[in-house]
């Protein structure tokens, strides 16, 4: 279990990752091999992605709603996705809710407006750091919910450029830029996410 922080939002596990593993390496592995053809050129199998386009790929499949369990999100968090510039270079989107008291004092909502709603979290025991949930819309309380996203870009970072479009080398290739993505995101967005939300 990941002991959360101001500005750790996202770990891996890769004991659990061997744990869980259906074919007694890799849960995560069994997951690419599933899906051959994001981890490599379109309608060419033994040519290897860019290494931006591999990061987008190897990320999209190691997440929810994919895979659950082997990148672990802060539970405050909405989600942490890829996306493209209009030039073509990887970004990092961190969504994270905002609540009402998140908000400037005079841009706050007011009654009868709904905020988000949440719900401990047995299995993580967190507190601090709970899931933001839609509420149950009633006929007479509209929800405004605010989701600030913070776009990160990757110049700069190590990712690494593949060399395997299958077997178990693709998976430490996809596993290195996994882990990668998560020590970046929790250096570059994690202060950001403490200033947004004030450290609490």
């Amino acid at each position: 279990m990941t002991n959360w922080t101001p500005t750790t939002l996202v770990s891996v596990d890769e004991d659990g990752d061997r744990e869980r593993a259906s074919n007694g390496y890799s849960r995560y592995g069994a997951y690419i091999a599933d899906r051959p053809a994001k981890f490599h050129e379109y309608e060419e199998p033994g040519t290897p992605l860019t290494s931006a386009e591999f990061a987008a790929a190897a990320w999209e499949v190691a997440t929810p709603p994919i895979l659950v369990g082997y990148v672990n999100l802060r539970p405050d968090l909405e989600k942490v996705t890829t996306a493209f510039t209009d030039n073509g270079d990887l970004l990092l989107k961190v969504s994270v809710p905002l609540w009402h008291g998140d908000l400037p004092a005079d841009r706050r909502p007011r009654y009868p407006w709904q905020d988000w709603t949440t719900e401990y979290d047995y299995a993580a025991r967190d507190d601090k750091y709970r899931h933001a949930f839609e509420p149950e819309i009633k006929a007479d309380r509209p929800a405004v919910l605010t989701v600030s996203h913070l776009l990160i870009p990757t110049t700069g970072w190590d990712l690494p450029t593949p060399q395997h479009t299958e077997g178990r080398a693709l998976v430490e290739e996809a596993k290195q830029v996994v882990n990668e993505i998560a020590r970046r995101v929790n250096e570059h967005a994690g202060p950001m996410v403490a200033q947004l939300l004030g450290d609490r």
